[in-house]
């Protein structure tokens, strides 16, 4: 039998690269998309932007036969200018929304005809616990937060709109995590401690793998009769309400 073909948006750092190496380990074909190319080897790489509906429709493909798509791109609020809804700014709202949002919205539109072809495929797309609890503490980027509560909202509705062809959509809310994206949190001790408390279960960031690891087994035939779930990958993040 053929090795099943998933595609991972953003899949050249963080959540998006572990996902790509746990798939690779279950046996995958993996293409990655993203504005860089994978530094794994094994994994073909598409140089692209998930705010580029017509690059995402080449990208698809040129993927072959998809069995699974994950939508792993975002982008942190920060780094867009986000910020309390106060002190709104229209256009970082928008620059996050069209990445962390309507990125993953464009992507399964792409995807959609490829994944309903193929029997028990899966769409998965990443949050974060952040778009669960509303943010709190020091995380004010309400654009990011919004972004990230969106996505349990349309994973439900491509849930509902696949499983008569066998498709399954499902949602991982992740805590903070090491990557990129979590850079100031690595970088200032205070901010560090928040996490830590926050994350009682480990009392550290999470690590990439944990989140890529569910996002692998979710793609795969042992997750076959879950569909329309946001699953937290947070250490504990909520269990203080």
């Amino acid at each position: 039998m053929a090795e099943p073909q998933a595609l991972v948006t953003g899949g050249a750092s963080g959540i998006g690269a572990a996902t790509c190496a746990a798939l690779l380990a279950d046996g995958w074909m993996v293409t990655s998309l993203d504005l860089r190319p994978s530094p794994l080897t094994g994994v073909r790489s598409v140089i692209a932007d998930v705010t580029d509906e017509a690059g995402l429709r080449a990208a698809v493909a040129s993927a072959g036969p998809l069995r699974a798509l994950v939508c792993s791109a975002g982008i942190s609020g920060s780094s867009a200018g986000d910020g309390p809804v106060e002190a709104a700014d229209a256009a970082a709202f928008d620059a996050v929304l069209a990445v962390n949002l309507r990125g993953a919205f464009l992507a399964a539109g792409a995807a959609w005809a490829a994944l309903t072809a193929q029997p028990g495929a899966a769409i998965v797309t990443v949050s974060s616990v952040l778009g669960l609890t509303g943010g709190g503490g020091p995380f004010r980027s309400h654009a990011y937060v919004a972004a990230k509560g969106g996505l349990v909202s349309l994973t439900k509705a491509l849930a509902a709109a696949g499983a008569a062809s066998g498709l399954r959509a499902n949602c991982v809310a992740p805590g903070l995590v090491r990557t990129p994206l979590a850079r100031r949190v690595s970088e200032d001790p205070a901010l560090a401690e928040w996490v830590a408390a926050k994350q009682p279960l480990l009392g550290d960031l999470l690590e990439p793998d944990d989140v890529g690891a569910l996002i692998a087994f979710l793609c795969g035939p042992a997750a076959r009769a879950v569909t329309g779930q946001t699953i937290a990958v947070d250490a504990g993040w909520q269990l203080d309400g």
